[in-house]
């Protein structure tokens, strides 16, 4: 999963990634947890991206968004420990345990610039807000860690989707024809 200016996840198993029927699964962060809740910027009510998104976590801190060094405003709030980062947590917690009864997952990989900042500093609330709202028998079977392609990961995923075409293109379509 992936937290920044939005959130989102992707769910893979055997190597293989879910896209669902429309190509759009995975978008974990408008899933709603809170009804009639905060606007997101998809236009809908209590989506988890209105709560723990970049914006969503500066604009409940009362930080103006339009001016903010969103990054640098954040690492700040996560060091004072503000309580706006523990109600983010709380919110983390009860989105990765909707993953975890969901879906069941072996493990939940926490990546994005934001993500990153946020666990690194509060990794075991994190789990431990989610083991609150997970039920217990698939909560211990998930384990939650930290990303380690760092803030690029987003552009290393984009290549291998491109690679990934390219490696399982049938031979002719690879090389061009010779002319």
């Amino acid at each position: 999963m992936l937290i920044g200016s939005g959130v989102g996840a992707a769910i893979v198993s055997d190597s293989v990634t879910f896209r669902g029927v429309s190509s759009s699964a995975g978008e974990w962060g408008h899933t709603k947890i809170v009804v009639n809740g905060r606007t997101c910027r998809c236009g809908g009510r209590g989506c988890l991206e209105a709560y723990i998104g970049a914006e969503g976590i500066l604009d409940r801190a009362g930080v103006p968004t339009r001016t903010a060094d969103w990054q640098a405003e954040l690492a700040a709030l996560v060091e004072s420990r503000s309580p706006v980062i523990t109600q983010t947590v709380t919110y983390l917690g009860v989105g990765l345990s909707n993953l975890i009864n969901l879906i069941n997952p072996e493990r939940i990989v926490i990546g994005g610039w934001l993500g990153l900042l946020l666990g690194r500093h509060l990794l075991d609330d994190i789990r431990a807000a989610s083991a609150e709202s997970s039920l217990p028998r698939p909560y211990a079977a998930t384990s939650i860690v930290l990303g380690r392609l760092g803030p690029d990961a987003v552009a290393h995923g984009a290549a291998t989707l491109v690679l990934d075409e390219f490696l399982n293109a049938h031979p002719s379509a690879r090389i061009p024809a010779p002319r």
